[in-house]
């Protein structure tokens, strides 16, 4: 009967952890800035891969994606809905700075750059 309830401690702390570590990753991605996710032109383009050059843009954290496009945050100031960005890009091979303003309001977002601003849709 001990080791029946050896087992049944170990099942019980197993569970734990495997819930304390679900709450960790919730939390973590709770606290992510609200531009994190797939952004789209329509919600059709949501669906093309990355491979293709009308592929949706992938943000995380720290930086994006976007076909042959990759760029990663060296600043990101802001909160509440909108952040100005400086960022180090790679696009087709080639190294390029790129600075731009990110704006969420509810499903869309904003991005403000020297050419103007273009509204993308959240994919979910």
């Amino acid at each position: 009967m001990g080791s029946k309830r050896m087992g049944m401690t170990r099942s019980i702390f197993s569970l734990s952890v495997l819930a304390a570590a679900a709450l960790a990753v919730g939390s973590a991605r709770a606290a992510d800035p609200g531009y994190v996710g797939t952004w789209a032109s329509d919600l059709a383009q949501c669906k093309v891969p990355q491979e293709r050059q009308e592929a949706p843009l992938v943000l995380s954290k720290d930086g994006y994606d976007q076909h042959e496009t990759h760029c990663k945050f060296t600043s990101v100031d802001g909160a509440d809905g909108e952040w100005k960005v400086k960022s180090n890009c790679t696009i087709e091979g080639t190294a390029e700075p790129y600075d731009f303003t990110l704006t969420v309001s509810g499903d869309t977002l904003t991005v403000t750059d020297e050419a103007g601003a273009r509204d993308l849709l959240l994919c979910k």
